[in-house]
């Protein structure tokens, strides 16, 4: 397992293999009282030219709300801990704040997963039976396999992915169904195409990251996560 567990669980959001039930917390800590922080922090997920013109969702006790309509088919939102793989031990960390600009495919193909599972948690469902419906649904085709292109930007230098050098680095993360098979030769984090799907489990989702040299501000990244 990489070094930067809770990283990799928020990486490998589409995961669908239940384990161990754990109980939900207070979701207090969670949420953002201060709405157009979140917008911001949403936004940063990419450069301003592209997600100015993004649909921003928001958390809320209900699940996510669109807090600001977009033009360009992109969508951006702050994913948190529990939006990682289902039933992780690294499932609930308040601190993890991980903006997210995803572009149209990913939007009509991998966001709706997202954010049926947020209604779930919110709703105190536990992991165990998110586990059992999001397997559920992903046989019956409830939710697709994500589209050819689905990808989201991640490169937000305000990004909280661990308290452990939690902003990492800026990059891009791309879907593929799994069955078409992993021809990227991706591997750990010194390979230059990262396997985010790490762990156990058997997600119909391969989640690959690559990352950038630059920040959403176009601030230079060399350096950052020592590399």
């Amino acid at each position: 397992m990489p070094r930067h567990t809770p990283v990799f669980a928020l990486l490998a959001a589409l995961a669908g293999t239940p384990l161990a039930a754990q109980q939900t917390p207070d979701l207090t800590p969670y949420l953002m009282p201060d709405r157009g922080a979140e917008v911001a922090l949403a936004r940063s997920a990419a450069p301003a030219s592209i997600s100015g013109a993004a649909t921003v969702l928001v958390l809320t006790r209900t699940g996510f709300v669109e807090a600001a309509l977009g033009t360009n088919g992109f969508t951006c939102m702050v994913l948190r801990s529990f939006l990682g793989r289902i039933g992780d031990p690294d499932t609930w960390h308040a601190s993890i704040r991980a903006p997210n600009c995803y572009n149209p495919p990913a939007v009509r193909t991998v966001v709706p997963e997202l954010l049926k599972r947020t209604e779930w948690v919110m709703s105190g469902v536990s992991q165990a039976e998110i586990g059992t419906r999001t397997d559920q649904a992903y046989a019956s085709h409830q939710y697709p396999m994500p589209a050819p292109g689905a990808m989201t930007y991640m490169l937000s230098h305000e990004q909280h992915l661990a308290e452990a050098d939690p902003h990492w680095m800026p990059h891009l993360m791309f879907f593929y169904d799994k069955s078409l098979g992993a021809a990227w030769g991706a591997g750990d984090e010194k390979m230059p195409i990262i396997q985010g799907s790490t762990g156990e489990g058997h997600s119909p989702v391969v989640v690959l990251l690559i990352p950038v040299r630059q920040w959403s501000d176009g601030t230079t990244a060399m350096g950052a996560a020592g590399h």
